[in-house]
């Protein structure tokens, strides 16, 4: 049976009037005068449209919101699909992220975490400039060497509805066929040890030197932080508990706890 990632956070729902961002219709003002039992209801039908489905939202199951994120308030939940698997080219300063493209013609764009990660832990300053495109061309082959671009396969989605400014984002969670599990980005892909979703925790990054963000890359890159420079608003992300103690032996280390 596939692993079950752990979630782990303070559940606050909170959606603005207006999740598109524009004028409040008319309609919408109006509705504004009805009684308070109304407005406190909006929150909790709003997240029922992410579990029924909805125009623009897909039908999500395991629910779980958040407010204060980086994308304001946010739903974030799982649903599966059946499709094939399309790889676009890496180009010279850009990688495109992989096309699930359903039996239905839908075409969904899904980040693969373990991807963009391998990427970071062989460049230096975690981004894909240092990298050939070559190298990543090779990479790319050997990473999704587990996926048949010609068969279909269960694609299990980390799906997130953000109401500011409004859109709909995909991770790549799971990949099976027949029942067996191919890629499971729950698994922290450096410790191979299941990882718990939570909030990240913030850390601001003037308080590391330069040569540390390259070793965390490479050594504990699901530790859980959020580096900020300035921003004090976080997003859900994944905690491996290995890469979090190696994180805590290297700040005791260098003195910063």
């Amino acid at each position: 049976m596939a692993h079950q990632p752990a979630i782990s956070s303070s559940i606050s729902i909170h959606f603005p009037f207006n999740p598109a961002g524009g004028r409040t219709s008319n309609v919408r003002q109006k509705r504004m005068k009805q009684p308070a039992i109304l407005l406190f209801a909006l929150p909790f039908l709003l997240l029922a449209s992410c579990t029924t489905g909805g125009p623009g939202i897909p039908r999500l199951d395991h629910t779980i919101s958040y407010s204060g994120t980086g994308a304001g308030s946010m739903i974030e939940g799982t649903r599966t699909v059946t499709g094939r698997l399309l790889l676009p080219p890496p180009e010279e300063d850009d990688e495109p992220y992989p096309i699930i493209v359903t039996s239905s013609g839908e075409k969904i764009e899904a980040r693969w975490q373990e991807w963009v990660q391998a990427v970071s832990v062989n460049s230096a300053t975690g981004g894909t400039g240092v990298l050939s495109l070559q190298r990543r061309k090779v990479m790319r082959a050997r990473a999704f060497s587990r996926i048949d671009p010609l068969q279909d396969y269960q694609f299990e989605l980390l799906t997130r509805v953000s109401t500011d400014p409004g859109y709909v984002s995909d991770d790549i969670l799971r990949v099976s066929k027949r029942g067996q599990t191919l890629i499971d980005s729950s698994i922290c892909y450096l410790h191979k040890v299941p990882m718990q979703r939570q909030m990240e925790e913030i850390c601001s990054a003037d308080g590391y030197p330069e040569s540390f963000f390259p070793q965390q890359k490479r050594e504990f890159p699901n530790d859980g932080n959020f580096y900020s420079g300035c921003s004090q608003r976080s997003d859900p992300t994944w905690k491996c508990p290995r890469c979090s103690e190696d994180y805590d032996t290297w700040t005791k280390k260098h003195g910063l706890k």
